[in-house]
């Protein structure tokens, strides 16, 4: 069993977006995460341009683990390197290069492939903040008085959403990674999309006004809780609101193993018959925590396999992706031996695990939102399949079936330089499905501000049941 991280999708320091610590350096710093360059004046050569995304379309259709199953259509970028060939101009500015790319990335349909270094942005411009917060709502741009924008600045909030959702891949081509990105940071993103104006002129119907942008955000009320904390372990959390017992898990450590033990032994001495395990936020951490958390919950064994596919992925990693992948080919393939089989996929590393004999037996309730990936989704796959837990909140980031991982080398676009995290394996949880995307919630609540509406929501229902 590997017991090394999996990999987050997001840089690291969008890995804990509830923590408003010096947000402006936060934010500051997502932004040249987001969009390094596309501010300078430089250009990219359209012929450097369509060389680039040619190469990450030969990557990706014979070397991504998306493409592991040869019976499946294949994923390509063709569409994209279309539309950089129908381009008229000579030359790209980054800002359009940018978009194109993380377009491509968006259609790979894989939440841990990402652009982990881009170009460098030497210009200097003061950082604005667009005055409000807004959410991603059914599609639309809603403001804190349930306000929606019909466009800002003469762009309409169709355009608007739809640059937006291509900003993160989530797994099976979705747009729930992307919307909870921006809903946690829509002050910076707005105005990154805009390029930090002074004012906005915004439309809502027939009325228009015009907001000045402002140089410092609003303080953030951080989450303070006046339930009954009664384990924590790092940033996880046992507590007790309304009568149920909640595991807040913000991610999984190797160290969670005695924090869930505790947790359900708490449980049965009080003869708790519901539980509320919060998996919003969550992008993942350690696999071996994930599944000693799912032995507590679950009645029968449960498995996952990883496979490395027949793909030719070595041949378009960088000099220190090939490295990592050699590594990665010694921890399964010697350290694992005994696990491995050859199928005709590709070489496939089997892991099966029993439940807990005095594991849990009451009602499960699963809160996820589109930060929910990586480890996290292995959760909630093995609950789905499994028990009948009910799952609230909104669509995961990361796959029902599995997702793309085991060992994260990286490549480098020939031109532009652009250093793209690109996992080497993939991780089968339901062979049985065809499902790729995250999980669509049993109950689906849609975010509200200022309210923690899907945690409000899922205790009601908890109580109306009982």
């Amino acid at each position: 069993m590997s017991r090394s991280p999996a990999c987050n999708p997001l840089p690291a320091i969008l890995q804990r977006p509830d923590n408003h610590h010096n947000m402006k350096q936060f934010l500051i710093v997502i932004y040249f995460l987001l969009t390094s360059g596309l501010l300078s004046a430089q250009k990219i050569a359209k012929t450097n341009a369509i060389e680039d995304l040619v190469f990450l379309n030969n990557a990706v259709t014979y070397g991504h683990p998306v493409n592991y199953n040869p019976s499946k259509s294949k994923i390509t970028l063709d569409e994209v390197v279309k539309k950089i060939q129908s381009i008229e101009k000579d030359s790209l500015d980054l800002t359009q290069f940018r978009l194109l790319l993380n377009e491509a990335i968006f259609n790979v349909g894989c939440v841990h492939t990402r652009i982990s270094k881009g170009i460098t942005n030497e210009a200097t411009i003061e950082i604005l903040y667009f005055p409000s917060l807004v959410i991603l709502k059914n599609g639309k741009l809603i403001d804190t008085l349930n306000n929606e924008f019909t466009s800002i600045n003469g762009i309409s909030s169709e355009t608007i959403v739809s640059d937006i959702e291509h900003f993160y891949a989530s797994d099976g081509v979705t747009n729930a990674l992307s919307t909870e990105a921006f809903n946690k940071n829509s002050y910076l993103l707005i105005s990154k999309y805009f390029k930090f104006p002074k004012d906005y002129t915004i439309k809502n119907g027939n009325q228009t006004s015009v907001l000045q942008a402002i140089k410092e955000l609003p303080k953030t009320k951080e989450l303070k809780f006046n339930e009954n904390i009664i384990f924590k372990n790092n940033d996880n959390l046992f507590y007790i609101k309304d009568g149920i017992p909640i595991l807040k898990i913000s991610s999984f450590y190797k160290t969670d193993k005695s924090f869930f033990q505790k947790s359900f032994q708490y449980i049965q001495r009080n003869n708790l018959q519901n539980i509320i395990i919060d998996l919003r936020g969550n992008l993942g951490g350690n696999r071996g925590s994930a599944v000693s958390l799912t032995k507590n919950l679950v009645p029968t064994s449960f498995s996952y396999c990883i496979l490395q596919p027949k793909l030719s992925t070595k041949k378009y990693l960088n000099g220190q992706g090939k490295f990592y992948l050699f590594l990665s080919k010694l921890k399964y393939n010697v350290g694992n031996i005994f696990k491995g089989r050859q199928t005709e996929l590709g070489r496939e590393f089997v892991y099966n695990f029993k439940p807990k004999q005095n594991n849990y037996k009451g009602q499960i309730f699963v809160l996820t939102d589109g930060y929910t990936a990586s480890a996290a989704t292995m959760v909630t796959s093995w609950l789905k399949q499994h028990t009948q837990a009910t799952i609230s909140g909104q669509q995961s980031g990361g796959g029902y079936n599995g997702n793309n991982g085991g060992s994260f080398p990286t490549i480098t676009l020939p031109n532009s330089k652009y250093k793209i995290t690109f996992p080497a394996y993939r991780l089968v949880l339901d062979k049985n499905s065809d499902q790729i995307a995250g999980i669509i919630p049993d109950v689906i609540i849609e975010p509200m501000n200022g309210l923690d509406n899907a945690l409000i929501q899922t205790l009601q229902l908890i109580n109306s049941k009982k």
